[in-house]
């Protein structure tokens, strides 16, 4: 299947999320998509080791359920890069609030002025919806009169009264066909079905768009160094990353992350906990500002939690990471940006030892700079021994600024020229005019010069 076939997806999870014991084999995660997974192209990584596909190896994948051949802990970071197809129902029904981060296919297509609206508001004329047909208290399919519908941009209606998706009925925004379910025909009756939508009149389809604008957002990432979130959504989904450094250069006390602008969501505990806790309180409207999964530091504690239920933290493991369960008392503060380093001599196996917030170090997300308050326990002398320093911590900027849109935008204009391009030399016709290129390319230059967040070693 062609790359303009396929949307790129990943998930941040733990080892606690897979199936089967901790620290055992054979233990298996299952996907998000229950359909359209393709299942080449994957890519696993476990604490920041890759994994290798194949029975010799360390996973394999069927459908969307991966096996891990290897022990897994359930304290391990596990993330995992992989696409889906566009063609079963699943993947034409996705919702573009779910999928893309920072511009929808209908903000791209109106910046490109190759969308229309039906109704179509024509100058002397009454708007009405589109007559899509007539209920028969048994027919689930309904076609529209144009194909290419835009995502999220319809509704349908039931004798006038609107219908919700996915519980009266499905819509492949490629083809224009409505599949009703068996709440929807019973909504529908011998009622009149209407729409309101729009549709690409360039003749694109709806899974084409989202796939060069997920491509487009890639692309703005891995350009910049960095990533944007909606910090105003209810558990933002920053990205969780983990790194193994040596131990610190000259200046003992400044360890700087890869990833930039370090997140650190932090709050205070609502009330006493015990060390066998596995409900963990904070402070009010707190949890809210957590991701959904993760990792939190109280005092020399780790502590992964598998869920947020209001303020609530849930399924959280205590004492992990080699860190010591402890109770810990109302008001104490919660991180959840993980430091641990190790002083164990070089040419031995690695001993992690966690470092409390204020008392061994801290972190700034402005400057990303860790700095070590304490001597003890006495740092390396050697400097630069592997593996001796470990980071876990969020990362991203907490909005998204308009012209990281409009970046995006400019990107994926970019690549539809150069598809275009393509097909042009392909067929014969040489239509591609190079001064096209100049200003977009002095924009996306201009934007991304405002944003990037360059890499910098330790010293």
């Amino acid at each position: 299947m062609a790359l303009t076939n396929l949307l790129p997806r990943t998930v941040n999870t733990t080892g606690a999320s897979c199936t089967g014991s901790d620290g055992t084999t054979n233990r298996t995660y299952v996907l998000p998509d229950s359909s359209g997974v393709l299942t080449t192209g994957v890519d696993i990584v476990i604490n920041g080791t890759s994994l290798m596909e194949g029975g010799a190896n360390d996973y394999t994948i069927s459908g969307s359920t991966i096996t891990f051949l290897n022990i897994v802990d359930n304290t391990d970071i596990i993330k995992v890069n992989y696409f889906i197809t566009f063609g079963s129902p699943a993947a034409s029904a996705l919702s573009t609030s779910t999928s893309l981060k920072y511009c929808t296919p209908f903000m791209f297509g109106q910046a490109l002025g190759f969308i229309k609206d039906i109704p179509s508001w024509v100058h002397s004329t009454s708007p009405t919806n589109e007559a899509v047909g007539t209920g028969d208290d048994s027919n689930t399919e309904f076609w529209l009169d144009q194909k290419s519908v835009v995502s999220d941009s319809y509704i349908l209606y039931a004798n006038a009264v609107a219908m919700t998706e996915t519980t009266h009925y499905e819509v492949d925004t490629d083809t224009g066909e409505i599949t009703l379910t068996g709440a929807g025909v019973t909504l529908l009756t011998t009622n009149d079905l209407t729409a309101k939508y729009s549709y690409y009149d360039n003749g694109m389809e709806d899974s084409y768009i989202q796939a060069v604008l997920a491509r487009a957002e890639a692309e703005v990432d891995k350009m910049l160094n960095t990533t944007f979130t909606d910090g105003t959504q209810t558990n933002p989904a920053y990205p969780l990353e983990t790194e193994i450094q040596p131990s610190e250069g000259l200046y003992m006390d400044r360890m700087l992350t890869a990833k930039k602008p370090l997140k650190d969501v932090s709050t205070i505990l609502d009330g006493d906990i015990t060390d066998s806790d596995t409900t963990i309180s904070l402070d009010t409207d707190a949890g809210a500002t957590f991701p959904s999964t993760g990792y939190i530091m109280i005092g020399s504690e780790i502590i992964t939690y598998s869920g947020v239920t209001t303020d609530d933290l849930t399924g959280c493991s205590r004492g992990v990471l080699g860190s010591t369960a402890a109770a810990h008392s109302d008001g104490d503060a919660v991180h959840s940006t993980v430091l641990l380093r190790s002083d164990t001599a070089e040419g031995t196996a690695v001993s992690w030892t966690a470092q409390a917030w204020d008392t061994l170090m801290y972190a700034t997300e402005d400057g990303l700079i860790y700095k070590f308050k304490d001597a003890s326990p006495d740092p390396l002398t050697r400097r630069g021994v592997a593996n001796r320093i470990q980071i876990i911590y969020l990362y991203g900027n907490d909005t998204v600024p308009t012209d990281i849109t409009r970046l995006t935008i400019l990107l994926a204009k970019r690549m539809l020229m150069q598809d275009s391009i393509s097909k042009a030399i392909i067929a014969g016709r040489n239509e591609f005019k190079p001064e096209m290129f100049t200003a977009d390319e002095a924009e996306i230059r201009k934007i991304a010069a405002s944003h990037i967040a360059l890499p910098m070693g330790n010293t």
